[in-house]
């Protein structure tokens, strides 16, 4: 009697595990018989390829899955891919190397913020980014299971609750931001974050339009003031700022290794010839336009900052 052929069980291919389930059609596709002027030839025994059999993706090695759920990322492993079976969770469950880059900020879906505080355990103190809408509670708790991150994109959130976080992550080297509340201070939330994050390599701050109500004072966004060196910083983006000829300068003065300046909202100030050739020393460079009055007083040197500066077309950040 012919012995039964061995039957493997496979998963579901749901969403996160079509492309293993094409891996394994391609791996497994059996050679089609060759005909040649309407005859068959047949194959030697010897040479005829096994038929192929269903694959057990339950019964991946440990490396190849997590090079797989890496690929998938937290939100589809924590989705699908973690309840396929129980090897597939414990991997999911108990390897810190999957939990490393958190991005729960790309798309909106239920229970996300509560995804993200499972996604930082299972994290177990070794998170380096973490991309989320954070509130009050969330941010201490992100401290408390993140002290080594190096990337933090947030948005709305206390914006003087941030500053006291931020000097709880000395190693922080990428920040974007988008404050939905400003805090009552004679400095600038610039300002702020410069002394918190020295080492900051990468700045990307989105403010608020029109301002933000503080007691009996409208506080704006304005750049002035004297800042903190960033002796690292590379990148800096302020989007809906009011900038002002000394607070460019100050940005200019104590960034000296600055490539990348984004700026977007209103300037205010006269371009001299000082300021101009210190614009000159950034690769890539966009500043607001120049308010109406001061293109009034400008002629000759009239220096039109709406449009897009690059002094280096070889370089990319």
């Amino acid at each position: 009697m012919q012995a039964a052929a061995k039957s493997y069980s496979t998963p579901d291919t749901t969403d996160p595990l079509t492309a293993m389930a094409n891996v394994s059609q391609a791996v497994a596709m059996p050679s089609s018989s060759r005909r040649h002027g309407g005859r068959h030839r047949a194959e030697p025994p010897s040479h005829s390829p096994a038929p192929s059999e269903p694959r057990d993706w339950t019964a991946l090695p440990q490396d190849i899955l997590i090079t797989v759920f890496l690929k998938l990322g937290p939100r589809e492993i924590m989705l699908g891919a973690e309840f396929v079976c129980t090897t597939w969770r414990r991997v999911a469950v108990g390897e810190a190397l999957l939990w490393r880059r958190i991005d729960m900020i790309s798309a909106f879906y239920p229970a996300r913020r509560s995804m993200a505080r499972v996604a930082l355990d299972r994290s177990a103190g070794q998170c380096e980014a973490f991309w989320e809408f954070c509130d009050s509670e969330m941010l201490l708790y992100l401290v408390k299971r993140a002290p080594c991150l190096k990337s933090l994109h947030l948005s709305t959130f206390n914006g003087s609750q941030l500053v006291a976080v931020l000097k709880k992550l000395p190693l922080l080297e990428d920040l974007e931001v988008s404050p939905s509340l400003y805090f009552c201070s004679t400095e600038t939330f610039l300002e702020y974050v410069f002394q918190a994050c020295p080492l900051l390599r990468k700045l990307r701050i989105r403010f608020r339009t029109g301002g933000y109500y503080c007691g009996d004072d409208w506080m704006m966004n304005e750049i002035i003031g004297t800042f903190t060196r960033m002796s690292e910083l590379r990148s800096l983006a302020l989007l809906d700022c009011d900038l002002t000829a000394e607070g460019l300068t100050a940005i200019l003065d104590h960034s000296p290794v600055l490539e990348d300046l984004y700026i977007t909202g209103y300037f205010d100030g006269i371009m001299d010839a000082e300021l101009c050739a210190k614009c000159a020393k950034v690769k890539k460079l966009t500043l607001p336009d120049i308010s109406d009055s001061d293109e009034e007083e400008s002629d000759e040197e009239e220096y039109y900052w709406g449009v897009y500066y690059e002094n280096s077309s070889d370089y990319e950040f």
